[in-house]
């Protein structure tokens, strides 16, 4: 648990018990309600810390459940990306190919028509 969280539920526990035994020891009553006042609060105390430790581990489990599942499905389209970028390549390898055989004939004819400037002309 987080420090922050363990923060918030000293807080929430001692402001509990402060108020608690303010309201108790401020009302006018005997001491045997008193005490039995004090245990009551001191019994929905526990009641109330165990159901937030019980919610707290919940939360812990339910984080726990939704980072592998989001690590699951990260690698599932990372799969698909990776299908898909080989799919593409494979598609585009013939016009890669044909880009090369039009380079390579433009290079020719180039270099053919070079040849031609550089011959004398015949008068």
């Amino acid at each position: 648990m987080k420090s922050t969280q363990k923060s918030v539920l000293i807080g929430f526990a001692v402001g509990s018990i402060v108020t608690a035994a303010a309201t108790l020891l401020t009302t006018p009553k005997s001491g045997r309600e008193l005490r039995s006042d004090i245990k009551d609060s001191t019994n929905k105390l526990k009641d109330t810390m165990m159901d937030v430790k019980k919610e707290g581990i919940s939360l812990k489990e339910q984080i726990v459940q939704v980072s592998k599942e989001g690590v699951e499905a990260f690698k599932e389209v990372a799969t698909d990306l990776k299908e898909d970028i080989k799919s593409w390549r494979k598609d585009i390898e013939p016009n890669i190919e044909n880009i090369k055989t039009d380079v390579d004939t433009l290079q020719n004819t180039v270099t053919e028509m070079q040849e031609e400037t550089k011959k004398p002309k015949e008068e």
